[in-house]
């Protein structure tokens, strides 16, 4: 599948810690075409995060197929580095694909205007709000270049206001470069 994502009767079990199978997913099939951008809306615990991880290749499939181009998460958590700046760890995606370290580090702090984040590039992440270190982990994941994006409840951490602001930057974003989005939320 080109850019885009398949899943047919896709079905996952976790295992308890006495061995005793918990189904995650069972019998799940959807599918999205390059430049769509598919919602996952359930209560918590319904298998949500399980779905994204098994398109984005974290986990496997105990039965069905899956087909889907190169994805990259955004958990819940941001995960930010605690070492590295904030513009180092929104660089990291392109670290990992072997950009030069000035590259990456110029097109991450050319983003962080657009992201209110101006003057906090050289920030770590204890120095920096729950708001926008969501706002980093979200910049981490655009960069990587993936053509789906697999974001769990991305907004969570957001107040409205950002919220709102946010859900406009991803809209501005994907007109500007097209992907695939699972948005789970």
């Amino acid at each position: 599948m080109s850019d885009g994502i398949g899943l047919s009767d896709v079905s996952h079990a976790y295992r308890d810690r006495n061995g005793v199978p918990v189904r995650a997913l069972a019998g799940v099939s959807l599918h999205a075409h390059h430049g769509e951008l598919l919602a996952v809306v359930g209560p918590s615990g319904c298998g949500k995060t399980t779905l994204l991880e098994l398109i984005c290749g974290l986990q496997a499939a105990d039965a069905g197929t899956i087909e889907c181009a190169p994805a990259a998460l955004m958990p819940q958590r941001d995960l930010l580095l605690p070492w590295l700046s904030a513009v180092d760890n929104a660089a990291l995606a392109l670290r990992i694909a072997r950009r030069p370290r000035s590259e990456a580090r110029a097109q991450a702090a050319g983003l962080f205007a657009e992201m209110g984040l101006e003057g906090f590039e050289q920030a770590h992440p204890y120095e920096l709000s729950g708001g926008m270190r969501q706002r980093v982990a979200f910049l981490r994941t655009l960069l990587s270049g993936k053509p789906v994006l697999c974001l769990d409840e991305p907004f969570g951490a957001l107040d409205a206001i950002t919220r709102t602001e946010m859900q406009g930057w991803l809209g501005r974003a994907l007109e500007r470069e097209p992907r695939t989005v699972v948005l789970v939320t």
